[in-house]
C-alpha cells in the first residue's frame, strides 16, 4: 500500500512515517502540493495525509482530485488541522469526503492515536484494531457495569479505556470491589456502545483502584459490532464538529 504525505513540518511528518509505515504503508513525501496533484494518478495512494495548516487552499484540490477516482474505502484522507479551523473548512472536508480530521500536533498522545485509528478504519488492519484501546469522549455512548460475583450487587462507574479484548474501569463505590483480586472471573456484565446492549464474561487482570479487565467471553456479532462502534470514533467526532458549529 502506498500513502502519500503532504506536510511541510519535517517533525510531523517523521511522526506520521513512524505510524504508517508498520501499517503497511510505503510513505511518499510531498512538500509541493501542485506536484502531488500533477501525479495523484501515477502514485494511486491507498492514503492521503495533507497539512490543512500548511495548504490552505490545495487541500481542497487534492481532495477533489483523489475523490473523483477512489471512494472513501479505498482512499483514506486524513486531513491534519492546525489551531484554526473554521466550520466551514470541517464542512467542506465532509462535503469533499475526507474521512477525517485530526489535530497536527502528533506529538500529542491522543492525536496520535485517533491518527491510528482512523487509518485503521478503512485500510483494515485487524489485528491492530483488535487491540486498539479507545479513551470514550463526550460524542462516543459507552458505558459499562457488572455484578459483583459474590454479592451479585451491581457495581457501576466510569470506562476509562476499552478495546474489542480489554477494559479499564474506576468504579464509582471501591469499596464496593476491594475485596475482588486479579484472576476473579466476573460473569455478569452489561455493556452499551450505541443503541446496543452486549452482555459479557470477563476476567480481572488488575485489581486497583482503576480496574483491569480482559474481556474473556462475547458473542461475535457483538464483537464485531464492538470493533466497528470503535472505529468509527473519527467519523463521530468530524459529526460533533459540525453540530457544534451549526
Amino acid at each position: 500500500m502506498k500513502a502519500l504525505l503532504l506536510v511541510e513540518s519535517d517533525r510531523v511528518a517523521d511522526i506520521a512515517s513512524f505510524y504508517l509505515r508498520p501499517m503497511g504503508f510505503d510513505v511518499l513525501r510531498y512538500r509541493s502540493p501542485v506536484k502531488a496533484v500533477d501525479n495523484l494518478e501515477e502514485l494511486d495512494p491507498d492514503a492521503i495525509v495533507i497539512s490543512a495548516r500548511d495548504f490552505p487552499r490545495h487541500w481542497k484540490v487534492l481532495a477533489q482530485a483523489a475523490r473523483a477516482t477512489r471512494d472513501k474505502g479505498s482512499c483514506v484522507i486524513v486531513l491534519l488541522k492546525g489551531e484554526r479551523f473554521s466550520f466551514e473548512e470541517a464542512a467542506k472536508a465532509a462535503q469533499l469526503g475526507v474521512n477525517g480530521v485530526v489535530r497536527d500536533d502528533l506529538d500529542d498522545r491522543a492525536e496520535q492515536s485517533q491518527f491510528q485509528r482512523l487509518l485503521k478504519r478503512y485500510v483494515r488492519v485487524d489485528e491492530s484494531r483488535a487491540s486498539d484501546r479507545v479513551a470514550p469522549a463526550s460524542w462516543d455512548r459507552i458505558d459499562f457495569m457488572f455484578a459483583h460475583p459474590g454479592s451479585l450487587s451491581p457495581v457501576a462507574g466510569r470506562l476509562e479505556t476499552i478495546s474489542p479484548s480489554g477494559i479499564t474501569f474506576a468504579p464509582d463505590s471501591p469499596s464496593l470491589v476491594s475485596d475482588l483480586e486479579a484472576g476473579t472471573a466476573i460473569e455478569d456484565c452489561s455493556l452499551r456502545a450505541g443503541d446496543r446492549l452486549m452482555s459479557l464474561s470477563c476476567r480481572i487482570t488488575r485489581a486497583d483502584r482503576v480496574l483491569g479487565l480482559a474481556i474473556t467471553a462475547m458473542e461475535s456479532p457483538d464483537r464485531d459490532y464492538l470493533v466497528e462502534y470503535l472505529a468509527a470514533c473519527p467519523e463521530r467526532e468530524m459529526d460533533e464538529l459540525l453540530k457544534k458549529n451549526q
